[in-house]
């Protein structure tokens, strides 16, 4: 309907709810109905269509976006600067707004021109289950590389009675279709073993995403240059999970408070980066910011975040595990705590991580007033080397070495045990 029809019916409730009512049942539901049962049929054809051998299907949290190990595999690519056809799958409403590589080709989402080049391509990649597809065909190769390198809220399996029959269904079909699972830890290792009703190769490499915390290339002056932040200002990234219930009411941090105590324990002039996870980035604009608590949701990349960052806070986000890397302080800001461990429950007793945790904003002020390097130190080396971090260093190029081998052989590839990589 157009808008303004719509604006003067909605005078009218009544005959407003019959016009929506029959505007989906003639209008709407018949278009989705010959779209669906348009899109089956391609995908019948597409898949009788010849593979491109050096054709790169990648996908990033569902077409959310430019960022994550995906990015970093295709840039690996790009720097190599081998022969391949990347195509780059994002949202309708993230086209022409997200930078990609103009090496890589980009298609919308959900699309036709979607089927035809997962059905076409050599080789899939995603970092979360992967549930539009056309059929995969026999000689495509699926690389699954997930979007954490631990975890500490429970998943899958784990949470099987929390999850839908549809999404159970969905999942294990994702898991046939992978052929290869990275794994940035012995700790992941066994959580895909056990929860992913998955029985396949996998990987043990450090995450490609978390090269470039060991490897600057002048990725902090990017940040600091986007959000126009002077170089003497330090800066904590308040970076909190998403609630089931998309409830952003759980976010009080009290930030005038927190930046009085970070400039009385450290010093300086002290900026906050807000972000929110991807699950509730639509509600960024909803909350409060000035000139010293700004907006960083839609920043593509999170781990250039937390490279230019002094500090992170969060709360059960694993972005914790990637941060401790570097070795700079987390503090975990949980006020919900108990609600939110009835709902997903833990893999770690969260009181027992090397970060220190507080459940108020009280808590927060004293617990980085008691802020202790050297045992912080201490307890995070000892947590990395207990789950088995794999070191990140060149993880990037191992699987374009395994790209290389499976179109070179143009067939299923076996992980060679030389490649998994070492802990730090």
């Amino acid at each position: 309907m157009g808008n303004r029809l719509k604006n003067k019916l909605k005078a009218y409730p009544k005959v407003y709810l019959i016009f929506q009512r029959i505007f989906y049942t003639i209008i709407l539901y018949p278009r989705y109905k010959i779209n669906t049962i348009l899109k089956f049929v391609l995908k019948q054809l597409f898949i009788c269509l010849p593979i491109k051998n050096n054709k790169i299907v990648i996908t990033n949290f569902g077409g959310k976006g430019y960022g994550c190990n995906p990015k970093y595999i295709a840039e690996e690519i790009l720097r190599q600067n081998l022969n391949y056809d990347i195509v780059w799958i994002l949202k309708k409403e993230l086209i022409g707004k997200v930078k990609v590589p103009s090496q890589i080709r980009i298609v919308e989402f959900g699309s036709i021109r979607h089927l035809y080049e997962l059905a076409t391509a050599k080789v899939w990649i995603d970092n979360e289950r992967k549930f539009f597809y056309t059929p995969k065909r026999e000689n495509q190769y699926y690389i699954q590389t997930w979007h954490g390198i631990a975890a500490l809220k429970k998943i899958e399996k784990d949470i099987e009675n929390q999850l839908s029959p549809c999404y159970i269904t969905k999942a294990k079909n994702d898991s046939k279709m992978i052929d290869l699972l990275i794994s940035n830890s012995r700790f992941h290792t066994e959580l895909y073993r056990r929860t992913y009703w998955y029985d396949g190769e996998i990987l043990e490499i450090g995450a490609p995403r978390c090269e470039i915390l060991i490897n600057d290339q002048d990725i902090s002056r990017k940040v600091l240059s986007y959000f126009n932040i002077k170089g003497r200002q330090s800066i904590l990234l308040y970076a909190p999970t998403f609630r089931a219930n998309s409830d952003t009411a759980v976010y009080n941090v009290d930030f005038e408070r927190l930046i009085k105590t970070l400039e009385k324990k450290y010093g300086g002039e002290w900026i906050i980066l807000f972000r929110l996870h991807p699950d509730v980035s639509a509600r960024a604009d909803s909350l409060q910011y000035n000139s010293k608590i700004l907006n960083a949701t839609e920043y593509e990349d999170m781990n250039e975040l937390l490279l230019a960052s002094d500090i992170l806070i969060t709360d059960y986000s694993g972005c914790m595990f990637d941060f401790s890397i570097i070795k700079k302080p987390v503090f975990l800001f949980a006020p919900d705590i108990e609600a939110y461990f009835e709902e997903r429950n833990f893999y770690f007793d969260i009181y027992s991580l090397p970060y220190p945790l507080a459940e108020n904003n009280n808590q927060l002020q004293k617990v980085i007033e008691g802020y202790d390097k050297s045992r912080y130190l201490k307890g995070v080396d000892h947590f990395m080397k207990d789950i088995g971090i794999f070191d990140p260093k060149g993880s990037s190029s191992k699987v374009v070495k395994i790209i290389n081998k499976v179109v070179d052989k143009n067939t299923r590839f076996s992980v060679d045990n030389k490649i998994s990589d070492t802990s730090f």
